[in-house]
């Protein structure tokens, strides 16, 4: 009777510390929060200055095991708010939004760790892609990201796209285009999924 009671207890000790092994070597999943996250563009003009500020429409980072980081995000040009309506509707025109109404972006990052102190800061660099007015270019995100709590990240960076890669004609004002340069800034909150 007690090798019987011996041999379950094993094998439920055994049991469990493989479901906690297979629970640390499993990939873990994100979803940034719209509402709490945004994707700003920063455009400069000789005369002024522009910003223009949209939610994300949806977007998943994944964490593998072995600290891989894998992202993609997607915002709607259409959604831009840069505060003048008749500027935002220059701008839409310039990029084409009823043709291209996405802009997107894919990437992976390495050495990712998933800590187990909060809140815990890691500077990554994602390297992928952003579709913009219907054009592919690589690009390299610096990201700071921090784990906020066992389930919860924020995740920030700046990078600079050019206008004339992605094939859009650069508006003008008095006679005098905006810069080449579009710096693009993020700012996501994230939620690990199924830790609502």
């Amino acid at each position: 009777m007690k090798r019987s009671s011996l041999a379950v207890l094993v094998s439920v000790l055994v049991s469990t510390s493989a479901l906690a092994q297979e629970a640390a070597n499993a990939a873990r999943l994100y979803s940034v929060r719209p509402h709490d996250s945004a994707l700003v563009y920063h455009l400069k003009h000789k005369l002024h200055e522009v910003d223009g500020k949209a939610k994300p429409t949806e977007g998943k980072a994944r964490i593998l095991p072995d600290g891989t980081l894998q992202v993609a995000v997607r915002a709607n040009v259409a959604d831009f708010d840069s505060g003048n309506e008749n500027r935002d509707a220059h701008m839409k025109e310039a990029t084409e939004a009823a043709k291209f109404p996405t802009i997107e972006f894919k990437g992976v990052a390495a050495g990712v760790k998933v800590p187990t102190t909060f809140p815990s800061e890691q500077s990554v660099v994602l390297k992928g892609q952003l579709t913009f007015h219907g054009v592919k270019q690589p690009v390299e995100v610096p990201m700071k990201v921090v784990f906020t709590s066992d389930s919860d990240v924020t995740a920030e960076g700046k990078f600079n796209i050019s206008l004339e890669a992605h094939k859009v004609e650069r508006p003008s004002l008095m006679m005098v285009k905006v810069d080449d340069a579009l710096e693009l800034e993020t700012k996501f909150q994230l939620k690990q999924e199924g830790k609502e």
